[in-house]
């Protein structure tokens, strides 16, 4: 009696199916407005010396709050399966900067007045 022959085990693969995530892009989608109406306020203010409308302002805090949006929907990103994660970092990256941002106007503001 010989030797048994020694089973080889097969070369398996496993494939996933990253994808990127909705909410990841709906994120940086959102940053990137915001950073947009954030560079056109401050060149309406600049160009009006200060005194801007109202609705300017409106637009801003709106811009805030949508940015806290974008927050929340990167983090959500992050907990998905099988996604990549490279848009959701910069997603919470660029709306976090921007809350700062708006959050550092707004104070100016209270303590310029």
């Amino acid at each position: 009696m010989g030797r048994p022959a020694k089973i080889r085990k097969k070369k398996s693969f496993m494939f996933t199916t990253k994808h990127y995530s909705f909410m990841s892009i709906l994120g940086t989608a959102i940053g990137v407005l915001c950073l947009a109406v954030a560079v056109m306020m401050l060149i309406f203010s600049y160009r009006k010396a200060g005194t801007v409308e109202a609705g300017l302002g409106g637009v801003g805090l709106f811009s805030a709050f949508l940015n806290v949006i974008g927050i929340l929907c990167g983090i959500s990103s992050l907990q998905e399966r099988d996604t990549y994660i490279a848009p959701a970092v910069v997603a919470i990256a660029v709306n976090a900067v921007l809350v700062t941002a708006w959050a550092v106007m707004i104070i100016i503001a209270v303590i310029a007045t």
